[in-house]
Order: C-alpha cells, then sequence, then structure tokens
C-alpha cells in the first residue's frame, strides 16, 4: 500500500531514520569535508544538530504535523552547529512555516511547505554558494515540486526525489573547484542525501533501524594535500533570545566581521555561524540585538592538524581551568574546552569572548561577582566526536569532582560516546597544577607510550604534583562564598594570611604566613621551604595580574632548576573569580614515575 498522508508521528519516525543512517556516516563525512574549509567536521557537526532531535523530542501519537516540525525546529536551531547544520536547521525553520496549523499533509502540501524551506535554506546565507548542500536541497525539492500535482503516494514521491538528489550529489564537483581537485563531493549535499536514503528506506521497510557506525572506505589521498586557505582562523556561532529580531540587519552587520556567513532562526531565535578572527567582536555584536547562549569559537587550523597533520594516536584535553599558555598547549598538542562565566546578566566564555585584562578589570569594577559554570555533556560530547575521528583515544582531565561540575559534564558525555575509548580523570589539582599533570600525560603520548603505561604515569603525575595558592586579600573568596566572612575578620585581626591547596575537601588552607607585607615574599618562602631540591622538579607559576612578581618568582626558580622546567601562565576564571588580583600560584612537579626512574 502506498503513503498517502504524513502527520506529525509518521514525519518524526521517518526522520529519526534518517538521522540514523547520518549519525552512522558520521566519520566518513568528515573525512570528505574540504569545503568551506578542510576542517573535518562536517559529519560531527551535521550529526549533533540532527541527534537532538531523537535526544530531546518527545513524540506523542496523535501530534500533528505542525506540533512535530515546530518542535524539530526549535530543537535544531538550538543545537545547530557548523555550516551545514546551521543551514539544516533552517530548512526545518521554514519548513515549519509552511505546515502552520496543519494536522497532515498530502504529496501536494508537503511540496508546498519544502518550497518555503528551500527559500529559508537560502535565506540563512550572505552569500549561498553552489555545489553545497544548498545546491541538493533545491534540487530535490524541486524534482518533488514538479512531480508532486501526479502522485498522491509519498514513497513514489520520495523515491524519485533520492534519485534526482543523488543526482544532483555527483554533479557537486562540477560546481565547486575545490570538490574536482579532493576527488570527492560536498560533505554537507552527502550529509543531507544520507538523511533522505534513511527516511527511504524506513518508509519502504517501516523498520527504523538500530544505530551503527559504518566503516570508513577509502577516501582519495589527494585530500591530504588540500592546504587550509581560510582567511580567517575561528568558526564562531551563538544563538540569539529577544523579540523581533531582525535577521537581515544582523546579517549585514556580521560582513563586516568576517565571512561563511549563516543566520539561521525565527524573529524570536537565531543561530549565527561565521567565520572570523575575533570571536569576542562578534559576541559582543550580537549582544545589541538580544540575549546570546551557547557561543563556541572552533580553532579550524587547530581542527586542520587534526585532521591531516602528524600526531599521535591519543589525544589530551582538559578545561580552561588548567591555567596553561596557548603556546604551551600547542606545544604539546593539549586541546582546551572553555568554562563559562557571566557578571550579572552578561555571559562570557573563557578565553574566547572576555580576554584577561577585561576580566580583572569587571572583578575590580562590576557591582556583580563573577560567577562560573562548567561546560555541559553537549560541549564535551561534541568536543569528543570531532576529537574520535582523528584519534583513536583520548585522556581526559579535569579540575576536581568536589569543586566543580566539570568532571561529572566529562563523564555523562563520554559514557554517550562508543566511537572512541575516553578515560576521564580527576586531576585532584587545579590551575597551573594541573597544566602540569596534563603536561607530563602529553610528554608520555609523545613517547609512544600504550594507554596503560599513560594511565600509570596520569595516576603517578596526579600523586606527585603539590599546589599552593597564596592570597593577595580574602575580600574576593568572601564574595564569591568561598570563605565565611567571620573568618576574614578572624584572619585580618591577627594578620595571617592563609596558604590554599586542592585537598580531598576541595580548595582548603594547608599553611599560613603571618602579616600583611610582602605577602608574597613570604607565600614564596613558605613554599620554597616545602621543596625537596634533590628531587627533579618542573615548577609551574600562575599568576592573577601580577605578572612582574610571577617573573621575578621564575627567575629564582631558573637558577636553581633549570629553564626547561619552569613555566609561567596567568590565572583563568575558574579561580582568578575567587582570588582576586594579586594572587599567585605555585605549583610543585617530581619528575619520577615508575615506568622512566
Amino acid at each position: 500500500m502506498g503513503i498517502q498522508y504524513i502527520d506529525g508521528k509518521r514525519f518524526y519516525q521517518s526522520l529519526s531514520a534518517g538521522i540514523r543512517r547520518l549519525l552512522s556516516r558520521q566519520d566518513y563525512l568528515n573525512k570528505i569535508n574540504v569545503f568551506p574549509v578542510p576542517d573535518s567536521d562536517t559529519g560531527t557537526n551535521m550529526g549533533f544538530t540532527m541527534s537532538a532531535i531523537e535526544n530531546s523530542f518527545k513524540i506523542e501519537d496523535n501530534i500533528s504535523i505542525s506540533q512535530a516540525a515546530e518542535g524539530i525546529a526549535e530543537l535544531t536551531i538550538n543545537n545547530a552547529r557548523g555550516n551545514s547544520g546551521a543551514i539544516l536547521a533552517q530548512f526545518f525553520t521554514g519548513f515549519s512555516e509552511g505546515v502552520k496549523k496543519k494536522n497532515k499533509l498530502t504529496p501536494s502540501e508537503f511540496s508546498h511547505a519544502l518550497q518555503i524551506a528551500k527559500q529559508y535554506s537560502y535565506d540563512a546565507l550572505m552569500k549561498p554558494k553552489e555545489g553545497t548542500i544548498l545546491t541538493v536541497i533545491s534540487d530535490w525539492i524541486n524534482a518533488i515540486h514538479k512531480v508532486s500535482p501526479n502522485i498522491t503516494d509519498f514513497k513514489k514521491l520520495l523515491t524519485h526525489g533520492l534519485n534526482e538528489a543523488l543526482i544532483s550529489l555527483s554533479k557537486t564537483p562540477e560546481k565547486l573547484e575545490v570538490l574536482s581537485k579532493a576527488g570527492v563531493v560536498d560533505a554537507g549535499a552527502q550529509g543531507f542525501v544520507d538523511i533522505l536514503e534513511g527516511i527511504n528506506n524506513f518508509i519502504y521497510s517501516g523498520i527504523v533501524e538500530e544505530m551503527t557506525t559504518e566503516e570508513i572506505t577509502e577516501t582519495p589521498s589527494v585530500i591530504e594535500s588540500i592546504s587550509f586557505n581560510e582567511k580567517y582562523r575561528f568558526c564562531t556561532e551563538c544563538l540569539i533570545s529577544g523579540n523581533e529580531l531582525d535577521r537581515s540587519k544582523l546579517k549585514s552587520k556580521l560582513t563586516e566581521l568576517g565571512d561563511s556567513i549563516v543566520v539561521a532562526g525565527s524573529s524570536s531565535r537565531i543561530k549565527v555561524h561565521i567565520h572570523t578572527d575575533h570571536p569576542k567582536k562578534v559576541i559582543h555584536m550580537c549582544q545589541n540585538f538580544g540575549t546570546v547562549s551557547d557561543e563556541k569559537a572552533d580553532d579550524m587550523i587547530r581542527q586542520q592538524h587534526d585532521a591531516h597533520g602528524t600526531h599521535q594516536e591519543t589525544a589530551v584535553l582538559v578545561d580552561s581551568g588548567c591555567d596553561l599558555p596557548e603556546d604551551i598547549l600547542r606545544k604539546y598538542n593539549i586541546h582546551m574546552i572553555p568554562v563559562r562565566l557571566n557578571f550579572g546578566p552578561e555571559h562570557f566564555v573563557d578565553k574566547m569572548t572576555i580576554t584577561s585584562g577585561e576580566f580583572w578589570e569587571k572583578l575590580e569594577m562590576s557591582p556583580h561577582h563573577p560567577q562560573t559554570s562548567q561546560p555541559t555533556p553537549g560541549d564535551f560530547l561534541r568536543q569528543y566526536q570531532l576529537l574520535s575521528s582523528h584519534y583513536k583515544q583520548a585522556i581526559s582531565i579535569h579540575i576536581p569532582e568536589n569543586v566543580s561540575g566539570t568532571y561529572q559534564s566529562a563523564r555523562l558525555a563520554s559514557e554517550k560516546l562508543s566511537s572512541m575509548p575516553i578515560s576521564v580523570i580527576d586531576s585532584q589539582n587545579g590551575s597551573i597544577g594541573l597544566g602540569l599533570i596534563a603536561i607530563r600525560i602529553a610528554e608520555a603520548i609523545i613517547e609512544g607510550k600504550t594507554i596503560d603505561e599513560i594511565h600509570t604515569i596520569s595516576k603517578e603525575a596526579i600523586e606527585n604534583t603539590t599546589l599552593y595558592i597564596g592570597l593577595e586579600t580574602l575580600d574576593f573568596a568572601v564574595r564569591g562564598g568561598r570563605l565565611p566572612v567571620s573568618v576574614k575578620k578572624v584572619a585580618d585581626l591577627i594578620k595571617i594570611n592563609p596558604i590554599l591547596s586542592f585537598t580531598s575537601k576541595g580548595i582548603k588552607p594547608v599553611g599560613k604566613t603571618f602579616g600583611r607585607k610582602n605577602i608574597m615574599e613570604k607565600f614564596n618562602n613558605y613554599v620554597q621551604k616545602t621543596i625537596d631540591w634533590n628531587q627533579p622538579l618542573r615548577i609551574g607559576i600562575s599568576h592573577a595580574n601580577c605578572e612582574e612578581k610571577a617573573l621575578e618568582f621564575r627567575d629564582n626558580f631558573i637558577q636553581k632548576i633549570g629553564k626547561e622546567n619552569v613555566f609561567v601562565s596567568e590565572v583563568g576564571p575558574g579561580l582568578g573569580a575567587h582570588t582576586g588580583p594579586g594572587a599567585m600560584v605555585i605549583s610543585i612537579q617530581t619528575l619520577f614515575d615508575s615506568l622512566n626512574g
């Protein structure tokens, strides 16, 4: 029997089958991704966008096509990632507009809604490019529109459309030179066809297949030679919420800051995608239009290195509670996921939309004390998915579970990923201490250690790393709720300067100095007395807006253990919100483990 209509439940079930087909092909799509930049994340981004439908949509037996389309459009806008993901989200937004107030659709009504979806898809882009997912969407819809007046069976209609989409896909290299050079079709267009194939399989079998991962077939080796020639570095995205949002004006403003611009959504909710060198400027400009959330900025040069550069099989990931400078992160190929923070109604992403200078200035001047929030499981899952395309396994090491929910977010995300084993580790440390542990793990990976050996070295690095925090003032610890006012009053009265560290019960005092003069020198002297200088050592210093003092300490340590084993960084917002300016962190790591002596 044919299918004469689709309602909300049928729409969801068929789309679910398409999503599972797409998810099984993520790695392949990443491998053939060369446009608009060869950053190898198209499959991950499309999968992240569409999997939100399966993960979050609540289907009911009598749901209308209008209700289903509206819910799906909202989910894809909220979770859209990447160029193709944003275009898909806009496609579903247009389709939702085309089926408003309808309970079910005939083939003719379906065709009409698709025409609106096509127009929305093109409207989302500042400079639509043919030979991409847009072309295949357009050719598919045009084919359906042409025959829909004469076909009353959705099986025949969608089969005809799929056949035309496959033809269109095969011709994408003729429209984009970079595809022709690489010997591949457009990855976003292929992903869209994968969805259509999954839908087609479902309407004939009636079965939504279990999720599987297809084995990647060999892709043309020429892809490896496709150079990153994008003039902008960061793929930046955010979600804007508000009333009467002006998408046209927003697109016009964004052209001043970058290209590959996609602005998807409605008058109340917009997803922005742009390639830019200035993520902070993009986010600040978007804040003029409405409330901004879900900000992210991917380093496309870093992604290009992961995809096509030379690296080991094991990835290392930390959160931005790890205070390592960018050059060290790059040297050891350590990936970082940012924490988020807010000063009252103002929201920021650590090391992306707020600079260190701006943070310290706001900390002093803002009436709101900053609050930090850990990356979400979704943030981690997307990062893990990206890494899984280019690494065989990952070590994900984070600030302690007893001071932050970051570790738990990472655990939850790792449990959802089946494509790559991930070891989520509680560092029992933070700031530059976590940084030293991450460096030791990265060294073990570079040395070619097995995963079991890396785990052993990780455990011993944690045991061999101690961190001390010296505060210039207790004011910010009180403001952040880390210290009772009564304790500060007593400390001020008897002029005690507590020295803090990460313990099994959180960040707690482990020592003290006396007197309110030369607090940091006293702190440094205290730490140096705890050090066994007869051991091979690595020392990290992290400062809270007091670089000159940190460099003095660095020079002193260099004289004792050598330049190559002393690291200096700046305290990030995660810890800086509670230490305040003028604080200093010193971490001591004994360079000994059972595998290396």
